[in-house]
């Protein structure tokens, strides 16, 4: 038999010391979990059920020297009781149980003028959640006045009030007169184990001496049954009023909240399904957080593996808040931030899931980061700009300068031979300059945007057949072979100007890295009916595989000198990536140290060709 008074009978957070220093009331049960409320209840029913057993063998024994008319009396008092008891059971909340224990007192005793006083100890004031009476309207709650109820609550002992018994409280400064006056008056404190939480009055505003000693024994007596059936209905309307709250909070939550058990999932909210993109709650019922799931995490953890541990790491530390990616219905990833909360609830543990769909803030981040990659990208790329402007132009302008001063002395006897070598590093110099000038120029318009970019259809000859007889001069100095293999009836829809600036760099590279007796060759091929993929390969010196990543990037340390000293910074093969791509193509490189090197890129076929 549970004992409210024994130590085990009760929750694990309720001890007897706070049930005799603490009235248990609706306030201060937010304290406990479900389940411990749910365990106070069941003892406060056992304790009902123990006191009606005392009530019944006491009534026994005193029926062998009752009158007749007394044992009809216990009968009916006993009857009171049991209806009482049985109350708790069979109302549905605090007020309706008030209204049939004042119906039950009805039967025997005057109750016309009714009411229940509670006292709050958190407000330090009563509140009248049952109040029947002819004068006076239902109070608002109040502190403890001078009134006959304070009395009782203070002294903790049933008051029979005659109006002559009242004028005496009221001369020793006791009582005050609070509301109708009335000739008899019967309270009765409410009391439980651990404490008095109210008054229960009676009383009569005509007639004087309307209850009797007996009637004060009988309810003294049946007060404290009283007192354990409203705390236990009290607490059962505090439990129902958290699971309804619970209730709500989960069903029309904005987040996704699932409760997990062994078997799965048990219950999801209308959130969930519609995150999901799925039908129905039973879609996902029964299911585990896994089987919502890809595969894997982005961190690369197998999804069963990762969900073990977030379980383990929330039943330890009481609490887990992490990020995860799900499946919706149509296979796209759910990016969440879940809330992992290990809950009791009659005895059964649960995993509570709150989640937040971060889609959006995933969204966010991606951008900051890409934007931040490009901004880092532009920093390098413009320090990478003025490297150019103040070493790699300032240098071949010294050298130009000191050779026409040297040019231009006087007094200088410089011979024929002499003469004729200064010009052609002037030429060399001045050729460099300008290929380094021009694709200055051409990157600057580009990051201003003020390029134009106007496609046409072209015959490619057009384009590179004056690129190679340029180039050819060239050629013929360094002992450097150029060849074009590329079928003259080819045309091309790009942007003529770009396809120059392709062209002239890349061959240009191509010979600047050959060495004499090496060759250049520009070549190209249909990839379908409407790409065409156009190349240009040296048997020049060839490049490393960390080379040819820092290829095609302003920001990356790519300078280098040709194999007569000519002058490269990579600038070029940048304006090459860029207009390639402006004009849809893709570009790519393949190379092998001491080999040579080919350069290719695609570009848009012109229809008919």
């Amino acid at each position: 038999m549970h004992d409210i008074n024994n130590q085990s009978a009760l929750p694990n957070s309720l001890n007897p010391a706070e049930l005799h220093s603490n009235q248990v009331t609706p306030d201060s049960l937010s304290n406990y979990s479900l389940s411990e409320i749910t365990d106070l209840i069941n003892i406060l029913k056992t304790r009902n059920l123990e006191l009606l057993r005392e009530n019944q063998r006491l009534n026994a024994e005193l029926s062998f020297t009752e009158s007749p008319a007394g044992k009809e009396r216990s009968e009916r008092e006993t009857r009171i009781i049991y209806q009482i008891i049985q109350g708790v059971s069979t109302t549905a909340n605090l007020n309706e149980l008030l209204t049939l224990i004042h119906s039950s007192l009805s039967e025997l005793l005057y109750a016309e003028n009714c009411f229940v006083a509670l006292y709050n100890d958190e407000s330090d004031l009563f509140s009248f959640p049952y109040h029947i009476d002819k004068y006076d309207p239902q109070p608002d709650p109040s502190p403890m006045y001078k009134s006959c109820t304070t009395y009782v609550y203070q002294t903790g002992e049933p008051l029979l009030l005659s109006q002559e018994k009242f004028d005496k409280l009221v001369d020793l400064g006791e009582v005050e007169l609070v509301g109708e006056n009335s000739p008899s008056w019967l309270g009765v404190p409410l009391v439980t184990p651990s404490k008095t939480i109210g008054v229960l009055v009676l009383q009569h505003y005509e007639e004087s001496d309307v209850y009797s000693e007996r009637d004060v024994q009988f309810l003294d007596s049946v007060a404290s049954q009283i007192a354990i059936a409203i705390e236990r209905k009290r607490a059962e309307d505090a439990l129902h009023e958290s699971e309804e709250m619970f209730r709500i909070l989960f069903d029309q939550s904005a987040d996704l909240c699932l409760l997990l058990e062994d078997s799965g999932f048990t219950k999801v909210n209308a959130s969930t399904v519609s995150a999901l993109g799925i039908k129905s709650m039973d879609e996902i019922l029964h299911k585990f957080p896994s089987d919502i799931s890809p595969e894997k995490q982005p961190d690369g953890t197998l999804s069963t593996d990762k969900a073990k541990k977030m379980v383990k790491h929330a039943l330890k530390e009481g609490y887990h808040k992490f990020e995860w990616t799900h499946l919706r219905a149509d296979k796209s990833e759910l990016p969440v931030e879940v809330m992992l909360t290990p809950v009791r609830f009659k005895g059964k543990q649960y995993l509570y899931s709150l989640m937040r769909d971060i889609s959006e803030r995933k969204a966010a981040e991606e951008e900051i980061n890409h934007k931040n990659e490009l901004l880092t990208s532009l920093l390098k790329e413009k320090d990478k700009f003025f490297s150019i402007i103040a070493h790699d132009l300032s240098s071949p302008f010294q050298t130009f300068w000191g050779l026409t001063e040297m040019m231009t002395d006087d007094d200088a006897d410089y011979t024929h031979e002499e003469y004729v070598e200064m010009s052609k590093k002037l030429n060399k110099l001045a050729r460099n300059l300008y290929v380094l000038l021009r694709n200055l120029l051409e990157w600057a318009q580009m990051q201003k945007g003020a390029m134009d970019f106007e496609p046409e259809s072209f015959s490619i000859s057009d384009v590179l057949d004056p690129i190679i007889e340029t180039s050819l001069t060239r050629c013929e100095q360094k002992g450097i072979s150029l060849i074009n293999t590329i079928e003259p009836d080819i045309s091309l829809l790009a942007d003529k100007k770009m396809v120059n600036s392709i062209l002239m760099n890349l061959i240009s590279n191509a010979i600047k890295f050959t060495s004499r007796g090496g060759s250049v060759s520009v070549s190209g091929k249909r990839i379908n009916d409407s790409t065409i993929e156009i190349s240009v390969t040296d048997t020049g010196i060839g490049m490393t595989k960390d080379k040819l990543k820092k290829l095609f990037k302003l920001g990356e340390k790519t300078k280098s000198e040709g194999t007569d000293g000519e002058l490269s910074t990579g600038l070029g093969l940048m304006l090459c990536k860029e207009f390639v791509e402006k004009n849809g193509g893709k570009i790519g490189v393949e190379s092998k140290p001491g080999i040579g090197s080919k350069f290719y890129f695609t570009l848009r076929k012109s229809k008919g060709t």
